[in-house]
């Protein structure tokens, strides 16, 4: 071919080859292998969490408090000074056996004890004056005398009255049942029980209760079954926190606001200070009613339902509760006996 007629050529190639490529690059590329698009996984269909339940059931429920109790003094006295002080002495412990008058603590007087032989001593000599003045028979002078007696008296009576209030002494034959951890020197605020002595011939059971919600419930003269080794005996209630005697001194304050007390019809052989025994008194208490856990009842701003699984389908019932225990619910209206509650 000649020089001119591959120059005729040329262009002709040249628009070809473009072709080619303009193709080349509008099909993506359809020249290269194509990458597989990657499968969707499978969608999995979450498992159903399955529903706890529990059956709606007849039964009893039963309102209650029970515990463990000590036997302590029926009839306690307890000592303290009105007006308060320096502790000098503590002559007793607990455990201590006093008599009628023997002296439990004592405040110092500061020379009180002085001026008591002091006054007494002047009682008698105007007592001895007086009848020296009626032996006379002068009226001015026994007028005289009896004033001056009388004074001395009334002086006397007065600083024995001061002393007896720096001295607590036993008022009857007892036991020590309680004795103050202050020390001599140490002050004694005013009404604070520094001693108490108990009658051992009458005790009674002691139950403390701490935080329980059935304590509110608990009357004076409800019925008490007491297990103590072995046997069962019946009792009643004689005092509950809020029927307790009023006391200034904060440690029986205390002491009242958490104990029940619990006297037996007949006391058991064995029976003594600081034994101890099982006490169950029963506040309420219904029988053959529906009662399901409190797990299966809920609250929802003011509403109170359960949840119920017919099959598998759920449906939510109103509910009126009755009575309440620690772990139940009696269901007064609102359930019937077989129905599956749902748990929380």
């Amino acid at each position: 071919m000649d020089r001119k007629a591959s120059r005729r050529l040329n262009p002709r190639l040249y628009v070809l080859g473009m072709l080619v490529v303009i193709a080349a690059v509008s099909g993506g590329c359809s020249l290269l292998p194509q990458e597989q698009t990657p499968l969707k996984p499978p969608l999995v269909k979450p498992a159903q969490a399955e529903a706890r339940t529990v059956d709606a059931k007849l039964g009893s429920i039963v309102r209650q408090i029970a515990g463990s109790g000590t036997f302590v003094p029926t009839s306690v006295k307890y000592y303290q000074f009105r007006e308060g002080g320096v502790i000098d002495t503590v002559s007793v412990r607990a455990g201590t056996a006093v008599k009628k008058g023997d002296v439990l603590v004592t405040l110092e007087n500061e020379g009180l004890d002085v001026e008591l032989l002091q006054r007494e001593l002047e009682y008698e000599r105007k007592r001895l004056a007086l009848d020296d003045a009626v032996k006379s028979g002068n009226e001015g002078q026994i007028k005289i005398a009896r004033l001056d007696y009388e004074l001395a008296e009334l002086l006397f009576d007065k600083t024995k009255e001061k002393a007896a209030t720096s001295v607590l002494k036993a008022e009857a034959d007892g036991v020590v049942s309680y004795s103050t951890d202050l020390m001599p020197g140490d002050r004694a605020e005013p009404g604070r029980v520094l001693a108490a002595v108990a009658d051992p011939s009458g005790v009674r059971l002691a139950l403390l209760t701490t935080s329980n919600p059935v304590l509110s419930d608990i009357k004076v003269g409800m019925a008490a079954e007491v297990t103590f080794q072995g046997g069962t005996y019946s009792g009643k209630v004689t005092q509950t926190p809020a029927s307790a005697p009023q006391t200034d001194d904060d440690r029986l304050r205390e002491e009242y606001s958490r104990t029940l007390y619990v006297e037996l019809d007949s006391l058991p052989e064995g029976a003594a200070l600081g034994a101890m025994a099982d006490v169950k008194i029963v506040a309420a208490r219904r029988d053959h009613v529906i009662v399901v856990p409190k797990a299966g009842v809920r609250t929802y701003f003011g509403r109170t339902f359960v949840q119920v699984l017919d099959g598998e389908r759920r449906q939510e019932l109103d509910v009126e509760t009755g009575l309440e225990t620690a772990t139940e619910y009696e269901i007064v209206q609102g359930v019937e006996e077989g129905m599956k509650i749902i748990l929380q």
